[in-house]
């Protein structure tokens, strides 16, 4: 129990050392990042005057695309006027898609004003567009910069600010064109430029570093975060499974967290404009289904959910709605996504509030906190929906949180608040399991040192019998025991029997029948019943015994009792037990209740005699419920056929057909001298 402890303590203290070191080298350099600048003309610096400014109004906007309209003599003016800090959408311009592009004209006074204040520097542009817009820039009809994406055939990647030298015109205004993209699926209303600052290369080149760093706080650093976090959770699941492969629920934890850790790294490497949209949205449209497939799985397992026909339409019915984006009818992929999401959510909550219910205290502790998180992440998804089609303003989209200038989305917090619950939930679910195979281990081993004293390992024959026994046990340690005692008349008693239960209480209650029966005077088999049939009851019915759980335990045991002479005679009693076999043919007794059932009860004996050279057979019910793939029995008729056979191979011809229960042979052959002959040799001698 401490040992256990004391492993899981340690390991669990690592793995948090480990993550706060590794958070604490991502968030402190950007903490102590110094907050940016306002932006605004003119603002002061101890080594000199700097001047930026940002070219907000009087821009000239227009759907389509003609690179004419880079030109500078090109008259824009019959193109309405927006302003880059307003969306399109409210200064009067319809929702659009694909290109279109914005103009400005910088008047020489301007640049002059700027050329002063720089101190003779170059000037340069700071350009950021909005999300996944790509652009690509023209100063005076001549390409400047562009995103990467912004090629001959364009692709939408998550652009970084960039910035562009300024060659101001000999004579007469600087005109800056920017031409814009994003692909068909992305309606735009807001616009694909968002900003654009003018001033020196120096300032330009300070301010376009800080702005890298908030796009690294707005779209990187959260999902690297998220990404290490589960991943480590993913490796710590592997161990767990290692370490208990009969629990599944360990595996699909791990597949789990490495979904979400994929998830997670796909959107760092779209934020780092890595990968293009198009491959993150089909990969993240795969992923999310996997996961939910993924997660439904643990949850069967961690529940331990029986009725999985449900389950198992909505898994697959998950997996399909990625393939509806494919072909492309997107309308109704949107939808699908969204009733899968709620789908998943309500189901995994019922499955956890269901198995709370049923006594699981685990499912109880990850309830509420997966509730929480599954609402939050259901409304934001509705919330976007509902936001893209217009049916709600666009302030209604995504929410998003902030630990110092890192952002989080709302997933991301929820991923996270459903994280903490599964490494509580595990950690402890592992350390009782742990417990609890450690007392089992400990009963088991307990209960095949009372095994032994159950088996003979060494059989007493002599020049009269000739023994020989099989004991195969179907889990370890089983209920079956045998005793072959040795009088001083050189009579034999042969004691077969099947106790109920297995384990160590099947053993233990075994073990009392032989205590019993080794220190009983009588040797008469129905005596001998009788008396084991009074301490079975008392031992079952009497409390305070040394293990717990045994007391009061229902228990029964079958029993078959018999006295072999030299001669051949056979005195035999049966307790409920498989009748023996003699040569090949079995012996009918009269049947009786098996011993610990009721007290009053009279066993009967009866009485044969064996000749020189007969085979007597012992076994217990495991022979015959011995059950193939296809669920036959073994049955009485092939046990019939293979009794006549050494003990070990009517075991092992069981045991390989289909072993279902614990199986014991004990086999006796007579070669005394003074019991009579057999037919066979009778007619041989003549």
């Amino acid at each position: 129990m401490k040992t256990i402890w004391e492993t899981v303590a340690k390991q669990s203290a690592q793995i948090i050392l480990w993550w706060l070191a590794a958070v604490g080298l991502c968030v402190l350099p950007v903490l102590a990042q110094p907050s940016p600048s306002s932006g605004s003309a003119g603002s002061g610096a101890a080594n000199g005057v700097r001047a930026v400014t940002i070219l907000d109004g009087q821009w000239r906007f227009q759907t389509g695309d003609d690179l004419r309209w880079a030109d500078p003599a090109f008259d824009d003016s019959s193109w309405p006027t927006v302003s880059l800090s307003s969306a399109l959408v409210e200064q009067g311009i319809d929702t659009y898609s694909g290109y279109g592009w914005y103009r400005l004209k910088v008047q020489p006074g301007q640049l002059a004003q700027f050329g002063n204040l720089a101190s003779g520097q170059p000037l340069s542009l700071l350009v950021s567009s909005n999300s996944v817009g790509q652009l690509d820039v023209f100063v005076n009809g001549v390409e400047a910069g562009h995103t990467e994406g912004m090629t001959k055939s364009p692709a939408e990647y998550q652009s970084p600010p960039f910035v562009v030298p300024v060659n101001p015109a000999v004579s007469g205004p600087t005109v800056i064109a920017i031409r814009t993209w994003a692909g068909p699926g992305t309606t735009i209303s807001r616009g694909l430029l968002r900003k654009v600052e003018l001033g020196a290369a120096s300032d330009m080149a300070e301010r376009h570093a800080m702005a890298i760093g908030r796009q690294w706080n707005e779209g990187v650093i959260s999902p690297l975060i998220v990404t290490f976090l589960f991943l480590c959770v993913a490796i710590l699941g592997g161990f767990l499974y290692l370490a208990q492969r009969h629990h599944p629920e360990y595996l699909w934890l791990s597949l789990l967290c490495l979904a979400v850790a994929l998830e997670g790294a796909a959107a760092a490497a779209f934020g780092l404009a890595a990968v293009s949209s198009t491959f993150y949205q089909m990969f993240t449209a795969l992923n999310g289904r996997v996961f939910m497939a993924i997660t439904l799985e643990f949850i069967l397992h961690f529940t331990g959910t029986e009725s999985r026909k449900f389950v198992r339409g909505v898994q697959i019915g998950v997996l399909i709605v990625p393939f509806v984006n494919l072909m492309h009818l997107l309308l109704a992929y949107q939808f699908l996504s969204v009733a899968a999401e709620v789908l998943f959510c309500g189901l995994v909550t019922v499955l956890l509030f269901r198995a709370w219910r049923r006594g699981r205290t685990e499912a109880g502790v990850m309830l509420l906190p997966f509730f929480l998180a599954a609402t939050a992440d259901s409304a934001d998804t509705i919330l976007d929906f509902a936001a893209g089609r217009h049916w709600l303003p666009d302030r209604f989209a995504s929410h998003y949180f902030f630990l110092g200038p890192i952002e989080f989305s709302t997933s991301a917090a929820a991923y996270t608040v459903f994280l903490g619950s599964l490494i509580a939930v595990i950690l402890y679910r592992f350390v009782r399991i742990s417990q609890e195979e450690q007392r089992s281990a400990a009963e088991i081993s307990a209960a095949r040192s009372v095994q032994a004293l159950l088996i003979p390992t060494q059989l007493p024959s002599n020049r009269n019998f000739m023994l020989e026994s099989a004991y195969l046990p179907v889990n370890g340690v089983g209920g079956d025991f045998f005793q072959v005692l040795p009088l001083k008349d050189d009579s034999l008693l042969i004691v077969v029997g099947d106790v109920s239960g297995k384990g160590l209480q099947a053993a233990m209650n075994s073990s009392t029948l032989v205590g019993a029966l080794r220190n009983e005077l009588s040797h008469d088999p129905a005596t001998v019943l009788n008396h084991l049939n009074h301490v079975l009851i008392g031992a079952v019915a009497s409390p305070g015994t040394a293990v717990k759980e045994l007391d009061c335990a229902p228990c029964f045991a079958t029993c078959l009792c018999a006295r072999v002479y030299p001669d051949g005679t056979t005195t035999i009693a049966n307790a409920g037990h498989l009748n023996p076999y003699r040569d090949g043919r079995e012996i009918s007794l009269s049947g009786s209740l098996p011993l610990g059932v009721i007290a009053d009860v009279e066993y009967e004996q009866a009485t044969f005699h064996l000749n020189r050279g007969d085979r007597l057979v012992f076994l217990s019910d495991g022979v015959v419920e011995a059950t193939n793939g296809e669920g036959e029995l073994f049955g009485f008729e092939r046990t019939q056929q293979v009794s006549n056979e050494s003990a070990r191979y009517i075991a092992q011809t069981a045991q390989h057909f289909g072993q279902t229960d614990d199986i014991t042979v004990v086999s006796l052959y007579l070669s005394s001298r003074t019991a009579q002959p057999s037919n066979e040799e009778l007619a041989y001698r003549k």
